[in-house]
């Protein structure tokens, strides 16, 4: 695969994507959703309704088991082939992010879908989803992620993910010193903002979400997690600025599935959070759902493992940690200093342990961790 070719170092700037746009042509509309977290699940939900209608593009990271899922037309995902045959981006000696970028906008293009939805990888300002011009512009939530990169506190942080506002209307569901910095820029380049809890509002409603927006919406979407209905309401705050029928916004997102989101296979439950914000979302889902789980935990070397393991505990009944196979995966012995813990030394092995136990299983702390299992447990035939 020509992708594992591009290699190059992380430059904070748009140089290289620059040089491609000149021969990119943006003919579609695009809605940019950046942020924290649930940048994945309300890019999903968008595309869902929109592809109702329409030719639609959807643009997300990281995969969970092939590459081809990052990029899709109407649901059906690029075939190898036609990832092969844009082999002629190497030219641009991209990073392996900006080469998946630049392949998924030159897709879209070619095959003139009418609306795409793209996420913004990490940060924003330097992100090299970056180069599109928005209609709406999606900024979910900031927490502290990617420092080396972003800035050391919530503040720079949403300074970064904030400089993908070019205009467009944005929307967010962001709070405090993060909002304000969010609300300042926008005013500054001339967007409209739309803030959850003054312009919109979600409640959990008979075993549903009910969003109160330009109209109320009573939606019982697949992905009934807790957390879901604050990425619910921004997709259809988003949706409705769009002109899309109150209908066709329902049916849209709850036809929507997405793996690794509080997925679950027989005994297993697959979530891909993979920050301290993340977990505490999913732990406040699980308490909601009376779930006390064994918990196979997994993360990145860059991330506050410790704070995600702390907000785990409460609900963990068995704490078994772990590794994915990624040289960012943190190894489960240094995993196991911030708590006593069973180690694995992989997640079939951390599986296998856990399913000598009574109960349910969850599997978090990574999203390749979380492909891993998936592919592992469907070919045992667990669920």
């Amino acid at each position: 695969m020509w992708l594992n070719e591009c290699k190059a170092g992380i430059d904070l700037s748009l140089k290289r994507m620059n040089e491609f746009k000149k021969e990119w042509k943006q003919n579609f509309k695009a809605i940019h959703v950046g942020g924290t977290n649930g940048k994945g699940s309300i890019s999903h939900f968008i595309a869902g309704a929109i592809s109702k209608k329409y030719k639609v593009g959807l643009y997300t990271s990281p995969h969970l088991q092939r590459v081809n899922e990052r990029i899709k037309i109407n649901g059906e995902e690029i075939k190898d082939d036609e990832l092969e045959s844009y082999r002629w981006l190497c030219k641009y000696n991209f990073t392996y992010f900006e080469a998946l970028t630049a392949m998924a906008l030159k897709y879209f293009e070619e095959r003139s879908v009418d609306y795409a939805v793209i996420e913004v990888g990490m940060g924003g300002r330097y992100d090299a989803t970056n180069i599109v011009e928005p209609e709406i512009t999606i900024i979910t939530n900031v927490a502290i992620e990617h420092t080396q990169w972003l800035g050391d506190s919530v503040e720079k942080i949403a300074r970064e993910k904030a400089g993908v506002i070019k205009g467009a209307p944005v929307i967010t569901a962001c709070k405090g010193k993060a909002l304000e910095i969010i609300k300042r820029i926008a005013k500054e380049k001339g967007s409209e903002t739309y803030v959850e809890g003054k312009h919109f509002k979600w409640s959990r409603y008979h075993n549903g979400f009910l969003i109160e927006s330009n109209e109320k919406y009573f939606i019982k979407p697949k992905m009934n997690a807790l957390y879901q209905g604050s990425n619910i309401a921004m997709a259809v705050k988003a949706l409705e600025l769009l002109d899309m029928e109150k209908d066709v916004i329902i049916e849209g997102i709850e036809s929507v599935t997405i793996p690794a989101r509080m997925e679950r296979i027989g005994r297993f439950i697959i979530d891909g959070a993979h920050n301290p914000a993340a977990i505490k979302a999913l732990v406040m889902a699980m308490e909601e759902m009376k779930i006390e789980p064994i918990v196979i935990f997994g993360a990145m070397k860059d991330k506050d493992v410790k704070k995600m393991i702390e907000f785990l505990l409460p609900i963990a009944k068995k704490l078994i940690v772990t590794k994915a196979r990624n040289d960012r995966a943190m190894e489960p012995e240094k995993i196991s200093e911030f708590h006593p813990s069973i180690v694995a030394k992989n997640v079939e092995e951390a599986i296998e342990i856990a399913e000598k136990m009574d109960g349910d299983i969850a599997i978090v702390g990574s999203l390749y961790l979380a492909g891993e299992a998936r592919s592992f447990i469907k070919s045992k035939n667990f669920d």
